[in-house]
């Protein structure tokens, strides 16, 4: 017992120390720059974490709705998401490893293992990976579909169609003005709505126009601000 009380004490002085010298300080905040730069957007991390949550309710999430988020990255609308929704109601899906181990590094510092949250590793927006009987209530996808091309926007729509329970609906947001370039090893497409509409339209899904991300509260001024936001639902 002695020897467990003095093992916990230096541990607990070694702990003050740590955080006396600004170590903590200073490794939080390069694990905060390798989450933005995960995301995309230096800086911005609070904003769209704030933002991607609060819409999400205001579109009529609830505690029990399932939600499916392809794209999840390192969980900036995941993280909150998870905390907010009953246990085992969410999955993510992105198709790099890394995004995903820095995900359930978070998780586990967050103390949401119990959730019970899902995340797959899939090129394939989780045709093969997930049971062919899960259905979601809301579909998410930010930042996410200017970066595919058009074959794989087709392909993540047929999924959508599989997946969305009959009342259910998928947002997301496009960048119809938006200079095309790249992002790692991600393209930036620009693409205009009656180009998702369209497509759509193909897998029996109808997309309505919600306004850009500044008009729905977004307060940050980059280009992200004029990005359009859309709700696809079975026609």
């Amino acid at each position: 017992m002695l020897h467990r009380t003095r093992a916990n004490l230096a541990y607990r002085t070694k702990l003050a120390l740590f955080n006396l010298s600004g170590m903590k300080e200073a490794l939080d905040e390069q694990e905060h720059r390798v989450l933005e730069d995960h995301m995309g957007f230096r800086g911005q991390w609070a904003e769209h974490r704030r933002f991607q949550l609060d819409f999400a309710k205001r579109m009529g999430l609830k505690p029990n709705s399932r939600l499916i988020e392809v794209g999840c990255g390192p969980l900036t609308l995941g993280i909150p998401v998870i905390g907010y929704l009953d246990a085992g109601r969410y999955t993510g899906i992105d198709v790099r490893p890394v995004v995903l181990d820095l995900g359930w590094q978070q998780i586990g510092k967050m103390g949401l293992a119990e959730k019970n949250p899902r995340l797959v590793c899939s090129q394939s927006f989780g045709e093969h990976e997930l049971a062919t009987d899960i259905r979601a209530d809301v579909m998410w996808s930010f930042s996410v579909l200017y970066h595919l091309t058009d074959e794989l926007v087709d392909r993540l729509f047929a999924q959508v169609a599989r997946r969305l329970a009959p009342s259910g609906f998928y947002i997301v947001n496009i960048n119809p003005k938006q200079e095309e370039s790249t992002w790692l090893q991600f393209p930036f497409n620009a693409r205009e709505v009656a180009f998702y509409r369209e497509l759509a339209g193909r897998h029996g899904l109808a997309v309505t126009e919600l306004g850009t991300l500044e008009s729905q509260g977004f307060t940050l001024g980059g280009v992200e601000r004029v990005n359009v936001l859309l709700k696809v639902e079975h026609a």
